[in-house]
């Protein structure tokens, strides 16, 4: 084989972007919630968000439109502003992960969202190196 061919491949091969070595298999997290009155509180908001590797600001406003209730973040909670049953809301975080944190390519949950100009997102997978877009809120 011609030694030039081999030393571009070795730099094509180094290019590309690692693979994360996590064998554990990733499980969508899944709403602690609580109904209080007329309020809907996911008393484990901040960790959820912190799992999917999002801005909490993200979610909130996807979940607060998908469940057609505003929405607040106070202190690592989110409050929605209605009455909602857990399997609707946990619903609504899978759907969330489908579209903003799978990658559509290799169907791992590695990669990162990329704002662009007026809120426009691309998902950048850290895995495979995929870049697709993604709808807006």
């Amino acid at each position: 084989m011609n030694v030039d061919y081999e030393k571009a491949l070795e730099r094509a091969y180094a290019a590309l972007p690692k693979k994360t070595e996590a064998s554990e298999r990733f499980e969508i997290p899944t709403a602690d919630i609580v109904v209080q009155g007329n309020k809907t509180i996911i008393k484990n908001f901040e960790s959820i968000a912190n799992k999917l590797r999002r801005e909490q600001k993200h979610l909130a406003k996807y979940l607060s439109k998908e469940l057609a209730a505003p929405s607040n973040i106070e202190g690592g909670r989110l409050i929605l502003n209605s009455k909602l049953s857990e399997r609707s809301i946990n619903e609504k975080i899978k759907n969330y992960v489908e579209i903003f944190v799978i990658c559509k390519q290799c169907k791992r949950p590695d990669t990162k969202l990329i704002e662009y100009e007026r809120g426009i997102y691309t998902m950048s997978c850290e895995a495979c190196g995929a870049r697709n877009p993604v709808p807006k809120i």
